[in-house]
């Protein structure tokens, strides 16, 4: 009787511990996942607006040269239309075909610029991502991120998940450490 006493104690003892511990078995932490705006990133970090200023620039310079073929374009449309009367005909057909090769000039140089403003583009936003994607991960060890997404694909995230903010904040900190030439776009 005594042995049945302790055996039926043990069961319910060990029935009481199973059913406590079971739920905690299954119960894991709060997974936690951000998302990042690539873009928002660039438009707000120190090295994306480098980036993007150094692209300017680039752009206004090849703009003006442009614009410099243009208005020289302009000067002999406008001086084959004043000579035209006292002009020969051989000498209206070299004007008129120095016009045309001047403007197929432009329009050449027009498409050599814009895809070498965007090579550059690429190059840029190229670098700052990959800089910024070494923060992301070594963020995401560190505050024990399951996942970091970039929006671009989510349909939805919650604002708090958004983790923009603190990336760029801690890229913007690197940096200005690192100073330019180890980290964002190469000058």
């Amino acid at each position: 009787m005594q042995l049945r006493k302790t055996i039926t104690m043990m069961i319910l003892l060990a029935a009481f511990l199973l059913t406590i511990a079971i739920p905690f078995g299954f119960c894991a932490d709060v997974a936690k996942i951000g998302t990042v705006n690539f873009q928002k990133l660039f438009e707000n970090s120190t090295a994306g607006k480098a980036a993007r200023d150094k692209i300017n620039v680039e752009g206004q310079r090849m703009e003006q040269d442009l614009k410099q073929n243009g208005e020289e374009i302009k000067a002999l449309e406008k001086r084959l239309e004043q000579d035209t009367g006292v002009m020969s005909k051989q000498a209206r057909e070299e004007q008129k075909w120095e016009l045309e090769r001047k403007i197929d000039d432009v329009k050449a140089l027009k498409k050599k610029y814009d895809r070498r403003i965007q090579e550059l583009q690429l190059q840029l936003v190229n670098e700052v991502r990959q800089s910024v994607l070494e923060i992301i991960q070594d963020h995401g060890k560190k505050e024990g991120y399951l996942l970091i997404l970039e929006d671009i694909s989510v349909v939805y995230a919650p604002g708090h998940v958004d983790i923009t903010d603190e990336i760029v904040k801690i890229y913007n900190t690197q940096y200005a450490k690192q100073g330019k030439k180890n980290q964002g776009p190469k000058e």
